[in-house]
């Protein structure tokens, strides 16, 4: 057994398909994991709820178990947990009525509903409005477009609802029993002037939104509360233990891979696909194609720009062609398949896209299909033309000045190496990595350090606990060459498609 830490941090991360927990030292060893699953019910096409109870249940049977794994394997005590920080999948509504009870499921980030909402917003008060009150686009699915839908269809729901919280601040509500927010998922809602850092009053105003259905807003790095005692006698965790406030998914997975500065980019492709740039600056896209969001830093923002199939995509080709044959199986055939795919293009709008084209009707397709293309280039198109749409995001993101120096992989596609070379490759950059597992929720875990004083600030914990793998993976220049006339034709297939998707009935 090796020697007990003198202190460590748990960090749990609120994800779409599962929670994560970790303990960590305060020099970033991940001693102990543990994760639960939960179901995304889908009531009607399109729709896309969750129980914020499985959210409970999972999140104290997780800690449950992460703590035993912890005493057993470098006997640490729950006593020296010396504060826990919390990261959640952002963007969905939870209502909780005067008692702090769940008034209806949670509507998640991945609803497709409120489409009506989003198009009557765009055109009431337009692009340029909404972007100087908020600093981003109105996509289905954010907690405005889903309240819009909510006050129209579920007029009772809401006549209960006494505050609208974000996943992860519900989570934390329930270990804690304190309601609040923080910027960084704040900024998420679209009820957020990210600039200022407060709840928008013009646009709250113009949609006549009550500011006292939003919960107080607070540094992110703040102690929120204190476990209750309910829920130590439930997990094992010391009552008293201090929780801070915590912060988005992407903001909390950048800090666990040390992408705090302008200059670095995380490249993530999890379920959905997202890159991530801090800013010193708010910087506002005029088009509205890219996010601007606080980061969980004072006094930093970050540009992001946003898939909703990236994972996701290669997850259905999965179920639905390779009959639930292993990831790294379909990886490997599709690395057996020349660049390009002999022709073969993929189009991941599985469920609408976000960046660039903010298009909720958007549909996936395969182009150029011939009898020659079997499975393994079907796969290695999915791969290909994720990759394609973070490069749109990259692309818009250096068109409006952002230095991007190095970037570095994250998600679940940096386990193998087809998927790390097409970014080197089709972004025309060094791929780095960092050794940071459960990125997330390590995040989380520094960021609660930072709270408690274990670290004197976020880039002291960076410099302490994040460390980089050896290998880059470089881009190769023919490849390069021949991905640059592919992304060319990957850029023309969309516009020529919208109106063809816009005219195909949605799946009943």
């Amino acid at each position: 057994m090796t020697s007990t830490p003198i202190s460590a941090l748990m960090g749990i991360d609120l994800g779409t398909s599962s929670l994560k927990t970790v303990i960590v030292t305060l020099e970033g060893q991940v001693v102990a994991t543990a994760a639960r699953e939960y179901e995304v019910t889908m009531p009607q096409p399109g729709w896309a709820e969750q129980l914020p109870e499985a959210w409970v249940e999972g999140t104290l049977a997780a800690i449950r178990e992460v703590l035993d794994a912890a005493r057993v394997s470098v006997g640490l005590e729950p006593a020296q947990v010396r504060a826990i920080g919390l990261s959640g999948q952002m963007h969905g509504t939870v209502c909780v009525d005067v008692q702090g009870r769940v008034v209806r499921p949670a509507i998640i980030w991945a609803d497709q509903r409120s489409g009506a909402q989003v198009a009557r917003v765009m055109s009431e008060i337009g692009p340029e409005r909404l972007g100087q009150w908020t600093g981003n686009p109105l996509a289905t699915g954010f907690m405005l477009a889903t309240w819009l839908w909510l006050r129209e269809h579920e007029p009772e729901m809401v006549r209960r609802t006494k505050t609208v919280l974000l996943p992860k601040d519900y989570l934390r509500y329930r270990l804690t029993g304190e309601i609040g927010t923080e910027p960084s998922d704040a900024a998420s809602t679209l009820l957020f002037d990210t600039a200022r850092c407060v709840w928008s009053e013009p646009l709250l105003a113009v949609l006549d939104i009550d500011v006292g259905l939003l919960p107080s807003v607070y540094p992110s790095a703040a102690i929120a509360g204190k476990i209750l005692p309910e829920i130590a006698d439930a997990t094992g965790l010391l009552a008293g233990t201090p929780v801070i406030y915590g912060g988005s998914d992407q903001a909390m997975q950048a800090l666990g891979h040390g992408v705090i500065a302008p200059g670095v980019l995380s490249s993530t492709i999890g379920t959905g696909g997202q890159l991530f740039a801090p800013t010193s600056s708010p910087a506002y896209d005029p088009q509205v194609r890219l996010h601007c969001f606080c980061h969980v830093l004072p006094g930093m923002w970050h540009l992001e720009s946003a898939m909703l199939s990236a994972g996701m995509s290669l997850r259905w080709l999965r179920d639905t062609v390779f009959s639930g044959t292993p990831y790294r199986e379909i990886a490997d055939a599709a690395a057996s398949i020349p660049p390009g795919a002999e022709g073969l293009f993929f189009l991941p709008y599985l469920v609408g896209e976000r960046t660039p084209h903010m298009d909720p009707r958007a549909r996936g397709a395969f182009v150029g299909l011939t009898l020659r293309h079997g499975r393994a280039h079907m796969a290695r198109a999915v791969m290909e033309g994720v990759v394609f749409g973070l490069r749109q995001g990259l692309d818009l993101m250096l068109g409006l000045g952002v230095p991007v120096a190095r970037v570095v992989a994250s998600g679940g596609a940096v386990r193998h190496p087809l998927w790390l070379q097409l970014q080197a490759d089709i972004f025309n950059r060094s791929l780095y990595r960092t050794e940071t597992v459960e990125s997330a929720a390590v995040g989380a875990a520094l960021l609660s350090g930072v709270g408690v004083g274990c670290y004197t600030d976020a880039p002291e914990a960076v410099r302490r606990t994040v460390h980089w793998q050896g290998s880059v993976i470089e881009p190769v220049s023919a490849r390069v060459a021949y991905y640059a006339e592919l992304y060319a034709t990957f850029c023309t297939l969309y516009p020529a498609l919208t109106d063809l998707f816009h005219s195909v009935p949605a799946a009943g």
